[in-house]
């Protein structure tokens, strides 16, 4: 199976000492994101790395979380895709919504620049169409791919959407030969209102689809094992809500996302004022507190990309086991 005049000086130094309070009291080593040869603004202040933990790292890995939305023409999807794959440090990417002929026929452009990717080539009722990845060859080799089905598609509702599946591939690090094994998926839209569920079979399908993730964290092997995605909840309403049977609820003491862990309030969101598109790692796989060969660093999401949806990127410290 296989993102002047003199007059204002006060007014500029009191804002600056405001924002430097706001960082001692928080606690956060905080910074200006610099606009780089990546090519992202210095739009947010964002808290800087994480500092190491004890034992020796081997890499440090950069993950995405991308939502192409379907419909986005080819030519800009094609600068989406050469964007986020040329940015320095990013080696694995969990796309959602790739069932679209201009996707598939940009897969060769990106191998000729060291990524290859996998996609569902069968009938869209039959696998995960809407979902792909794609690795950093010099970083990983993918050793096999499966996939679970979640829901079938909901017609002739006031949301329809397509069936939903989670794709779990697990690839080799090559400079330190430990597994990563990655969940990539794609929750059901129209699930939450204000900080709860929304009625609806939308959201009874979400949180069918969240109690399988959880069954799978559980059970799926690897030395990280990680999850992108567009979950359709806010982090923000999710996290201080707590929703029964939600992202919070479920994955309590098996998962944590980049925002619970880096704080979601030092990037922009993904979608609109949401921050619903993630990156999990495996509690079992982190650092902290445990043997795991993972530490979540830092996280950023991008600007000026031309789907609905802002790439979230996530860099991991990858220890020696």
């Amino acid at each position: 199976m296989t993102r002047r005049p003199q007059r204002l000086r006060g007014v500029w130094w009191s804002a600056a000492t405001a924002v430097l309070v706001v960082s001692v009291v928080l606690g956060v080593s905080a910074q200006r994101t610099p606009a780089g040869p990546d090519g992202d603004p210095a739009a947010v202040v964002t808290p800087g790395p994480v500092p190491a933990l004890p034992g020796r790292v081997v890499d440090t890995v950069g993950v995405a979380s991308y939502n192409v939305q379907w419909r986005t023409p080819r030519a800009r999807l094609r600068a989406d895709r050469d964007r986020l794959t040329a940015r320095r440090g990013l080696d694995l990417i969990g796309w959602q919504e790739t069932n679209s002929s201009q996707f598939r026929e940009l897969d060769a452009r990106y191998r000729a620049r060291g990524w290859e990717t996998w996609r569902w080539e069968g009938p869209r009722e039959e696998g995960p169409a809407a979902l792909a990845l794609s690795w950093r060859t010099r970083t990983f080799e993918l050793l096999d791919v499966d996939w679970v089905h979640v829901d079938g598609a909901r017609r002739g509702l006031a949301e329809p959407h397509p069936p939903r599946w989670v794709v779990r591939a697990r690839l080799r690090h090559r400079a330190s030969g430990q597994t990563f094994t990655l969940l990539n998926t794609h929750l059901a839209h129209a699930i939450e209102q204000g900080e709860g569920w929304r009625p609806g079979p939308n959201a009874r399908s979400a949180r069918k689809h969240l109690r399988i993730l959880a069954r799978l964290w559980r059970s799926t092997p690897g030395d990280v094992l990680l999850s992108t995605g567009d979950y359709n909840f806010d982090h923000r309403d999710d996290s201080r809500a707590r929703p029964a049977g939600g992202i919070s609820d479920r994955f309590d003491g098996l998962a944590t996302s980049s925002f619970a862990a880096l704080g979601h309030e030092h990037v922009l969101p993904t979608h609109t004022s949401r921050w619903i598109d993630y990156v999990f790692v495996a509690d079992r796989s982190l650092r902290e507190g445990s043997a795991g060969a993972a530490q979540l660093v830092d996280h950023r999401v991008l600007e000026g990309f031309h789907s609905d949806h802002r790439p979230l990127v996530v860099r991991l410290r990858l220890y020696d086991r």
